[in-house]
């Protein structure tokens, strides 16, 4: 097992390191927006580097087009502040039991694409994955490349699969919850097709409108962690300082480590993994507080009702596998995703598409 970590310094400056989601207006009439409605922001690609050296580190930067016009300017803005990128190992590459762990953090400030404070809060800012034109293997991900260089070969993109933030506990020499970086979100396929999406000039009727080849249900969620327990924990304040990022999100992946292959050019497993890779979101506002369960923590039910209880959330999303009840107690509704498509669009039979779960008891 290996452990590498990085911490960017907190006054990282210039636009290679900050992202802002600002969009200009369109001339559509307006119209009013469904407050059960996810509201799109923008687009945004996140950059993981360094996955197998002593400094991995990350980046953020906004793609400029998002959909077939511009939508109507949202107030303020949003932007990404590199804070630490972590990676660790696990298991053994030549037994098939191999992963890596990669965790890219981000602080989060509400602000324009000239840094004036946005004078409105936002609230559940949530970075849903998209697959776009030059994404492979219609996944969210592109440009993975080994340390050499060299695209991964086709499908590998498919074995990358969301987490929360994980970090290694070495009494037990396994992958825990890293507190703080629960920020993985999931959401039934119905939430995220075109029509529960709004903008201010009206519903969206297709991906196409978002800039998207499609949403997968799946993404993270925006934290403001020194906020008071409750709703605030979920909102971006209003007139932020300069300087001041209330925010935090972590970017959570497991990869597969390759195996030594004498059959395969080079063939050593560790020249063969994913040295680089760019993953792209469209960022949303979204109505509804939800915290998720995810697979890694489904011993306990505990972790999960905090973290309901510390947000106000009104919704928890478990995973198959979790021995919570499912139901409505006290306006907090517990229900099971059954299937989160994280490779692939719905219909697709060649290949089909590839799940995180796809199955319920």
């Amino acid at each position: 097992m290996r452990r590498f970590s990085f911490s960017a310094p907190l006054n990282l400056q210039g636009a290679a390191w900050l992202v802002l989601l600002a969009l200009a207006g369109c001339g559509v009439p307006t119209a009013p927006s469904s407050p059960s409605s996810l509201q799109p922001l923008g687009l945004v690609e996140v950059t993981v580097s360094g996955l197998d050296s002593p400094q991995p580190h990350s980046t953020a930067r906004l793609l400029p087009r998002l959909g077939t016009q511009a939508l109507p300017e949202q107030t303020g803005g949003l932007q990404l502040q590199p804070l630490t990128t972590s990676v660790f190992n696990l298991g053994s590459r030549n037994a098939g039991t191999g992963q890596r762990y990669v965790s890219a953090t981000f602080k989060v400030r509400n602000a324009d694409s000239n840094g004036t404070p946005s004078p409105t809060s936002r609230q559940n800012l949530t970075l849903l994955a998209v697959a776009v034109p030059g994404t492979q293997d219609d996944t969210a991900l592109s440009s993975l490349q080994t340390f050499d260089g060299a695209r991964l070969p086709a499908g590998q993109a498919r074995r990358i699969l969301p987490t929360h933030a994980l970090q290694f506990q070495p009494t037990t020499a396994s992958a825990v919850l890293s507190s703080g970086g629960e920020d993985l979100q999931v959401y039934s396929e119905a939430e995220v097709l075109p029509g529960n999406f709004t903008h201010t000039s009206g519903p969206v009727t297709s991906y196409a409108d978002l800039g998207v080849r499609t949403v997968f249900p799946f993404g993270y969620v925006v934290r403001t962690p020194a906020a008071p327990a409750g709703a605030a924990r979920r909102t971006l304040p209003a007139s932020p300082a300069a300087g001041q990022f209330d925010g935090r999100v972590a970017i959570s992946v497991t990869l597969p480590l390759q195996p030594d292959d004498p059959a395969q050019t080079p063939a050593a497993g560790a020249a063969r993994d994913p040295f680089s890779f760019h993953m792209v979101f469209l960022v949303v506002a979204d109505p509804t507080t939800s915290v998720t369960q995810s697979l890694d923590e489904q011993a306990s039910n505990a972790a999960v009702l905090a973290r309901a209880s510390d947000t106000a959330a009104t919704q928890i999303n478990v995973l198959p596998g979790s021995t919570a009840a499912l139901g409505t107690v006290q306006g907090v509704t517990t229900r099971r995703i059954c299937q989160v498509r994280t490779a692939g669009l719905v219909g697709d039979t060649s290949p089909a598409p590839t799940y995180l779960v796809n199955a319920c008891p």
